[in-house]
């Protein structure tokens, strides 16, 4: 259930976007990384496959091996399944209707495995980050990390935490969880950008301009190849793609009522966004949301990010003389009330 807005949309000036270096900067766990290393230790097989499958890189002693997705691409990583692999390692699954001992329940052996696979990476997987999410602990004293925002500012909230509402006490109306709020009941968004029928695998067309003669030989060929068995576990681990799939068009759409309250927002503070191309569409929305002249203060840690933010952001049409690079502390409390 969405949250209702709190304020009239003339009023609210102010929005900031928050993503997971907000939480990092409080010191809460909730890196990728951490993530990685809880899979590692609590859901080895997932691990195992998220590491095989989608080349993230192995972790050991809490340090990844070089080579590979590193894990704060989690979520890119999610659209670079090896599914070829997968369907090798399974391949001993595969029908073999020539045998003495085949039973027709055998065609369906291969496909069965598949699912068990898509099932580990994805609905177990997810499960396993929400775990990991609800087991986020928060520190005991943060004043000395506490920034300067507004109680009446919006809040785009791309976390799952309560941050914004136990450390700074902002009313959860003013707060939009677009990838939902962490809770024993919630289900949290994750998953890559890409559009599924990107990965949809092409059927062999036979060649233009062939005979009637040479088009029934082809048609006969590609039957005789045609393998039943293979067919079910193909489209199988094709369904991947949907499940792991974030579909910012239709969350954009299901929190249209948030974005029209920004039309007199003049001035955006993205706080430990990563500026992602998979979260780009939402920048969008903000974009045409607000004034053209906004500014907009950005967070950076290091210096080589400040170039990969402003490129991002130029691409959607902000100019580069509108945007602010900062450090978080810079909105430390301490620093704007001295």
């Amino acid at each position: 259930m969405r949250q209702a807005i709190v304020g009239h949309p003339k009023y609210i000036k102010k929005l900031y976007v928050i993503g997971n270096g907000f939480d990092l900067y409080h010191e809460l766990d909730t890196s990728y990384l951490s993530f990685g290393i809880f899979l590692k230790n609590s859901y080895p097989l997932i691990y195992e496959y998220i590491t095989q499958y989608h080349g993230i890189s192995d972790i050991t002693n809490g340090i990844e091996s070089s080579g590979g997705y590193l894990w704060s691409e989690f979520e890119f990583a999610l659209a670079d399944l090896d599914y070829e692999t997968i369907l090798e390692d399974y391949s001993e699954y595969l029908a073999s209707p020539g045998s003495e001992d085949f039973r027709d329940r055998d065609w369906g052996a291969f496909q069965i495995e598949i699912e068990k696979v898509i099932d580990e990476i994805t609905i177990k997987l997810f499960a396993a980050f929400h775990e990991f999410i609800l087991g986020v602990k928060y520190p005991n004293y943060v004043d000395n990390k506490r920034l300067a925002l507004e109680k009446d500012g919006m809040y785009l909230n791309f976390n799952y935490t309560d941050t914004l509402e136990k450390i700074y006490n902002i009313s959860n109306t003013n707060i939009r969880y677009i990838h939902n709020q962490a809770s024993v009941d919630s289900e949290l968004i994750l998953g890559h950008g890409i559009d599924p029928k990107n990965f949809e695998i092409e059927t062999t067309k036979p060649p233009e301009n062939m005979s009637s003669e040479e088009s029934e030989r082809w048609m006969e060929m590609m039957s005789d190849k045609f393998d039943y068995s293979f067919n079910l576990g193909q489209n199988q681990i094709m369904t991947y793609f949907s499940l792991s799939h974030k579909n910012t068009e239709c969350i954009i759409n299901e929190n249209k009522d948030f974005f029209q309250h920004l039309k007199n927002v003049n001035e955006i503070f993205v706080l430990g966004h990563s500026l992602s191309e998979i979260d780009k569409p939402y920048f969008n929305k903000i974009f045409d949301s607000v004034y053209d002249d906004s500014i907009w203060r950005v967070t950076y840690h290091f210096d080589e990010e400040k170039l990969s933010n402003e490129k991002m952001l130029s691409s959607i049409g902000i100019k580069n003389n509108l945007i602010d690079h900062i450090k978080m502390n810079d909105l430390s409390l301490s620093k704007n009330n001295g």
